[in-house]
């Protein structure tokens, strides 16, 4: 393990609007254009900041043996620690009893977590277990438990604005790219933090269906062509194939291919390379923290390839697989969400089936 640190469509009438729309996404806003108000990041309502999913709270070295570790996510504060037998648990961070928050002083014993307030103890699935100056535990009261889960050695935690369970896996990041990438031998995974930016996941989401920035963020000599886009239930997967191979017979092309898995609103899977070139592999991971920030993880694999154990040559390709993304979360940053795109004609189709797709992430209107 290597870390590394960086260098008109149906939205927008929801948006127009108050109360439910035709996304199914719930937004309080006002009729006026001039008068609406926003609270959230990239001029979006605060609700998009509390998407339905599974989210990256870490990779699997951040929560070892018998450790309490905090996290916020969609405005949550939680606690996440590993038992004995290896599993991760994740609680609601503040105690039932007065409050106090176990992520700061609480103790891990025989599985449970205890406060540092009282000494109340709890267990995994959020049961009081003791109270060391009562004759038995208060089982009237339970802590509200978190789901999380490992996957290739990213920890991810379920949120669900209303509290329910997970209702979709999250599918291992090599064999739902499908392909060989799978049978190919990879670099132990680069880790990079980015921390908490302005942003929404929202508009991190967009790349999936942007071929053209490609030429302006990122140099590339020519818009990509999109080779296939379809959603499946809570997967988006897109190929786009770089340069004139593609066009003239995509079955056949030698250029790089680029393989996008979106997996959820928060999540994505991309695997870049081709006959020529060794394969990158990437995780994109934006976690809303709250209603202005979300956290961005990015996990890097290189494919072994010859020439890899001359001096620099691994942090080279590294530098050339991670050196892009900042530019786009500059952009990210302090960008501002378009009531009325000025699409072009190739652009909506794109655009208006991927926003619709992740609707279904978002609380429904009632």
């Amino acid at each position: 393990m290597q870390r590394f640190v960086p260098a008109r469509s149906q939205m927008d009438a929801a948006l127009r609007s108050s109360g439910p729309n035709a996304l199914g996404i719930r937004f309080h806003t006002r009729s006026s254009r001039a008068a609406r108000t926003f609270d959230a990041v990239n001029g979006l309502p605060h609700e998009m900041m509390r998407p339905t999913g599974w989210f990256q709270i870490g990779w699997s070295g951040d929560f070892p043996t018998g450790e309490i570790v905090s996290r916020r996510v969609c405005g949550e504060e939680v606690i996440v620690f590993r038992t004995e037998d290896g599993e991760l648990h994740g609680l609601e961070a503040y105690c039932a009893h007065m409050g106090a928050h176990l992520g700061f002083g609480g103790t891990l014993e025989n599985s449970c977590v205890r406060c540092p307030f009282h000494g109340w103890a709890w267990d995994t699935d959020g049961q009081n277990t003791n109270i060391p100056y009562a004759d038995r535990p208060n089982r009237a009261v339970r802590m509200r438990r978190w789901d999380v889960i490992e996957r290739n050695g990213i920890v991810l935690l379920w949120h669900d604005l209303d509290g329910a369970g997970p209702t979709w896996d999250v599918p291992d990041v090599f064999e739902s790219l499908g392909g060989d990438v799978a049978t190919r031998e990879y670099h132990p995974d680069g880790q990079i933090r980015f921390g908490r930016r302005t942003l929404s996941p929202f508009v991190v989401l967009d790349n999936v269906a942007d071929p053209a920035h490609f030429t302006t963020v990122h140099h590339q000599p020519a818009v990509p062509l999109v080779v296939s886009a379809e959603a499946d239930e809570h997967l988006f997967r897109v190929r786009l194939g770089f340069g004139e191979s593609w066009k003239r017979d995509p079955e056949n092309a030698t250029g790089d291919a680029l393989d996008i898995l979106q997996v959820g609103v928060g999540f994505s899977y991309t695997a870049l390379g081709g006959k020529r070139s060794p394969l990158i592999v990437i995780v994109l991971a934006t976690t809303p923290a709250d209603d202005e920030t979300s956290e961005l993880f990015q996990t890097v694999w290189l494919e072994r390839a010859p020439g890899d154990e001359e001096p620099g040559r691994f942090d080279e390709r590294m530098h050339h697989a991670t050196h892009q993304l900042p530019y786009d979360i500059e952009i990210w940053e302090n960008q501002r969400y378009v009531e009325r795109p000025a699409w072009t004609a190739s652009e909506v189709r794109g655009f208006t089936t991927l926003r619709r797709w992740a609707s279904g992430f978002y609380p429904a209107a009632s």
